[in-house]
Formats: C-alpha cells, sequence, structure tokens
C-alpha cells in the first residue's frame, strides 16, 4: 500500500488512529490532515501538530472548513449555543430534535471523509484513517457502522478509485482505546499531549489527560480511563487475590 491519509484532530482517538497507521504504513508515507471549521478553540489544532511531531510524521495539513462556521447550527461553531453537559438537553435544536447532544455538527465527518480522499487523491493515496467510535457516549450518527460503509462507497464512486477508509475504533469503548493506545506504546503521549474537552481546557492535568473535567467529552474520557486502569489492574492481579 502506498500510504495512508489520517484524520487528525489532535484528540485520544485520532492520535490513537495516527499511532496505528504508523504500525501497518512507514511513518513517511502518513499523511495527517486536521481541519479548522470554526471549532470553539483552536488547542486541538496544536495537539494535532505536537502529536504527529512526536510519532515522526508530516505536519498535519490543515483544510478550511468555513461553512460549519457559517451555519452555526451547534455548540462547536457558535458560542451562542451552550455545549450540552451529560443528561442536559440539547440547545442545538436540529440535534435536539434527534435526541444528540449540542456539540453535534451535521454532516461533519462526511465532508472531512471527502476533503480527506481528495487530499490523498493527488498523491495516490487510497487509504483513509479514521477515529470514529459507535460507542461513543455522544451517538453521533456520523460515527456508525452504516455511515463509514455508506461514506466509503461514495468516495470511491466520486473519485472513481477502490478507496478504503479504515476505523480502527469503530467499536472501541473509551477504555479499549486506552488500551490500544498502550499498546501501540503511545499511552505517554495520550495523557500529556492529545485534548478532548469541548471547552479547550488545559488549566489542570487529571490522570486521564486535560480538560475542564465537566463537557461530556471529558467526562467520557474520564469514565474510560477509570475502567481502563481498573481492568489493568485486574488483569496485573496475582491469581487469587482482586485489585485494591
Amino acid at each position: 500500500m502506498s500510504g495512508a491519509v489520517v484524520l487528525l484532530s489532535g484528540g485520544l482517538d485520532s492520535t490513537t488512529c495516527l499511532a496505528w497507521a504508523c504500525g501497518n504504513w512507514e511513518a513517511r508515507d502518513v499523511r495527517p490532515v486536521s481541519f479548522r471549521y470554526g471549532q470553539r478553540h483552536d488547542v486541538e489544532l496544536a495537539s494535532a501538530r505536537t502529536v504527529a511531531r512526536r510519532l515522526g510524521v508530516t505536519e498535519p495539513y490543515v483544510i478550511p472548513v468555513e461553512g460549519f462556521a457559517a451555519l452555526g447550527s451547534d455548540s462547536l461553531t457558535n458560542r451562542e449555543i451552550a455545549v450540552s453537559r451529560e443528561g442536559e438537553a440539547s440547545s442545538n435544536a436540529f440535534a435536539a430534535v434527534q435526541g444528540l447532544p449540542s456539540t453535534f455538527v451535521p454532516g461533519r465527518n462526511l465532508v472531512f471523509l471527502a476533503l480527506a480522499a481528495a487530499y490523498g487523491a493527488r498523491q495516490g493515496i487510497f487509504d483513509l484513517v479514521t477515529g470514529v467510535c459507535a460507542a461513543d457516549a455522544a451517538g453521533y450518527p456520523d460515527c456508525r457502522p452504516a455511515f463509514v460503509a455508506a461514506a466509503q462507497s461514495a468516495v470511491s464512486e466520486a473519485l472513481g478509485e477502490a478507496v478504503q477508509i479504515h476505523a480502527p475504533l469503530l467499536h472501541h469503548s473509551k477504555a479499549r482505546t486506552f488500551a490500544l493506545a498502550e499498546d501501540l506504546g503511545v499511552l505517554d503521549l495520550v495523557l500529556a499531549d492529545t485534548h478532548t474537552c469541548y471547552n479547550g481546557d488545559r488549566s489542570q492535568l487529571h490522570p486521564w489527560g486535560y480538560g475542564c473535567d465537566q463537557c461530556l467529552a471529558c467526562r467520557e474520557r474520564a469514565a474510560g480511563w477509570s475502567e481502563f486502569r481498573a481492568r489493568s489492574e485486574y488483569m496485573s492481579a496475582p491469581s487469587g487475590s482482586e485489585p485494591h
């Protein structure tokens, strides 16, 4: 295979996928892409640059997608819409109808995959790697297996080439993602340099990484870390004993 384009946001999932890609292709053939789509902060783009550098791949190619900010229908691109916390009703009108958090950006992953495919096509690369995860608490429809299959078919038809979309975390919980990061040797990198918090808060380092510890993304990451640590302690406990 000639290489892979990795959609890199700088978070736990996409960074783990970048490490996964580096284990399947030569680092020089792994091309990360990031997107500036009017998100609430630039912290994730800075994290993407950092993890790319530490993993020895090229700096992420940043693609501007101003349309999402112009639409402003969600809390990630419109600061007037509050970021939903777990259990709260969404203030994003479309997301509320769908029973989704206010952070849902309609069409985002479809656009991102199409742009990543176009970026790869000009370099003769038709393998895309994305960190979408159907098990995420947010439950976004563009993170589900049916979406990945449909997107792969659509971009293949659009380019007239067989595009392969790899989604290594599609059925992973956050705990399993932490475990995979550990297996790939990037757990310390994930904890220190990735960013998931919707609010862009890097003022405090928690055991699971930086974040506000209040938004849905932070709470899910924290819960995944706790589950991962509990499993690790159980597996490492001597036979016949219980971990503390």
